[in-house]
């Protein structure tokens, strides 16, 4: 059974009402929309999504060890010990509360990721901490032992007050006090004042997530996995399976060698939920459905491929070869899913 499941986490777009007119045309999507049989499937976090595609199944008193997960792929080595993932971030007051803003609306070199981390560290030290920057955007602490916490996937809050979304559980007072102490040493960093001078967002807090320990294996197992996303580069390394950067266009990995039991994960639409980024929004739908939507569309016709899932955040569309008849099915697209 050649089977292909494509997870596109974002793929509705942002929560805001648009006419059905100002939608770009988009046969193929559309298509598969209205030949698929749906199944909603809500999530709060992509990264916890991903996860579960690899059988990681997060308990209520417990993260999903992510940090680990991803630091396989940023240091390039096996980590050993508890890790907590401390990506730096902008918090914002406005009259909705705390609003937490990622490195989709700001960039920092790694020269000063590493300033910010020395800074930070001196704080750290009487906990015989420190915090590592392996690169710009994601940052570790490892921990000495486990602790009971519970933390909230960064990618559940972006955009959003993260008052409600502190860490809970026995441990939580230390880690949210060691957060506040941190905040106050940001806010007097040379490179946050520089930063302000050139109108750039400051990196003003730290937010931890993903605590845990490398997982020793994973039995879910992909004949293949393409990504665009580190968190399922880590996920296929501890599972053992071929991976590729998901690269621009289906055409580059249609003729892989393997047959069956495919993961393709697309990461490019969550941003501009996050953000209600309209415009790009539509402008990755145009090119998606040139680069991917269509052939992956043409694919099913041709059957090269006997069953196709497209994962989202919202729903699950599964279509078959035999899709193409069910000529009863009313039509659907884009916009009457998002309604």
């Amino acid at each position: 059974m050649r089977s292909l499941t494509v997870y596109i986490p974002g793929l509705f777009g942002p929560d805001i009402a648009i006419h059905p007119d100002d939608f770009p045309s988009l046969p193929s999507l559309n298509w598969m929309l209205s030949k698929g049989n749906h199944h909603i499937s809500r999530s709060t976090s992509a990264s916890y999504d991903l996860c579960e595609l690899f059988g990681l199944i997060a308990k209520e008193e417990n993260d999903l060890p992510i940090a680990a997960i991803s630091r396989l792929i940023d240091d390039n080595q096996p980590s050993e010990g508890v890790w907590l993932r401390a990506d730096p971030v902008h918090v914002r007051a406005d009259r909705d509360g705390l609003i937490l803003i990622d490195n989709n609306q700001f960039t920092i070199s790694q020269h000063d990721a590493l300033a910010l981390a020395s800074d930070i560290n001196i704080i750290l030290r009487p906990y015989e901490l420190e915090l590592e920057v392996p690169g710009p955007y994601r940052w570790y602490l490892r921990i000495k032992e486990e602790l009971k916490i519970r933390t909230t996937p960064v990618d559940s809050i972006i955009g959003r007050d993260i008052l409600p979304f502190m860490p809970s559980g026995d441990d939580c007072s230390n880690l949210i006090r060691l957060m506040n102490d941190i905040q106050m040493t940001l806010h007097n960093s040379d490179v946050n004042k520089k930063r302000e001078q050139e109108k750039m967002l400051p990196i003003n807090s730290l937010w931890f997530w993903g605590c845990g320990a490398l997982p020793k294996n994973i039995e879910h197992q992909w004949s293949f996995i393409a990504s665009d996303e580190i968190l399922a580069k880590g996920l296929a390394m501890i599972a053992a399976t071929p991976f590729n950067d998901l690269p621009d266009k289906y055409s580059e990995i249609r003729n892989m060698k393997t047959s069956y039991n495919k993961l393709l994960v697309i990461n490019a639409f969550k941003k501009f939920s996050y953000y209600h980024d309209l415009e790009g929004w539509f402008e990755a739908l145009v090119t998606y459905e040139e680069n991917w939507f269509s052939p992956l569309r043409d694919a099913l016709m041709r059957r090269e491929i006997d069953q196709l899932h497209i994962k989202t955040d919202v729903s699950v569309i599964n279509l078959s070869k035999g899709s193409r008849y069910k000529v009863w099915k009313k039509q659907k697209n884009i916009y009457k899913i998002k309604q």
